[in-house]
């Protein structure tokens, strides 16, 4: 993955003005555990949030990230932008998306995660009848227009709001570093040898969890 530290640009990095248009129809964002229903736009979720609405999707397509086909900052999966409902009739009519199963749309999802992709929920406003989250992109910091913003320009914790977050067993925690490299928040660093941990940066996005060698770190609920 690329650099991910704030502040960092890129040289054919997007510019404010230039993600304004994406930007457009999403506000402000949460992340949040899979029992709790989407009220914002923007939103950080977990590999759970994920699978949780594409099993109630009545409808689901999948089309390549704008983002990374554009800047070419990363080698992630570029098939792992999610459309649901009205949103994938949308794109399947105009022929942007393709139609998928279930399978086909977890494999894709489980690909994302397992690269080390964010998965953010939009409400797409202007799709003809907005059906809650219908949107699921799953993003990099390094060429995503809105979450690479967000980071590059130490945006997170005025505009992403989480109600989840981590803990970690330190008697479990060997230091090994992978969180640290796993994580686009800069809420885990090894400094001397030791976990730095600041709980302001995690956003609940769980890709800390997954791969933590020593099961040292929980996803936890904040209400």
């Amino acid at each position: 993955m690329a650099h991910k530290q704030p502040g960092y640009r890129f040289e054919n990095d997007w510019e404010p003005e230039m993600s304004a248009s994406d930007a457009k129809n999403v506000a402000a964002g949460i992340a949040l555990p899979i029992y709790e229903e989407i009220k914002l736009n923007n939103t950080v979720l977990n590999l759970d949030n994920v699978k949780h609405y594409l099993q109630k999707a009545k409808k689901i397509a999948i089309m390549d990230c704008p983002c990374r086909t554009k800047r070419h900052h990363c080698d992630a999966p570029r098939d792992v932008c999610i459309q649901l409902n009205d949103v994938a009739e949308k794109g399947i009519a105009s022929g942007k998306s393709r139609k998928v199963t279930i399978e086909e749309a977890l494999d894709a999802v489980t690909r994302a995660h397992n690269a080390g992709l964010v998965p953010m929920a939009y409400i797409r406003t202007d799709s003809p009848k907005p059906e809650g989250v219908n949107y699921i992109c799953n993003c990099c910091s390094c060429c995503c227009s809105i979450l690479g913003l967000t980071l590059r320009f130490g945006m997170a914790p005025h505009i992403l709001k989480s109600i989840a977050t981590t803990i970690t067993d330190e008697s479990k925690c060997a230091s090994c570093g992978i969180c640290e490299d796993r994580c686009h928040f800069g809420a885990r660093k090894i400094v001397n040898g030791k976990l730095e941990y600041d709980k302001d940066l995690c956003f609940g996005c769980g890709l800390c969890v997954s791969t933590c060698p020593t099961k040292a770190i929980t996803l936890i609920p904040l209400l």
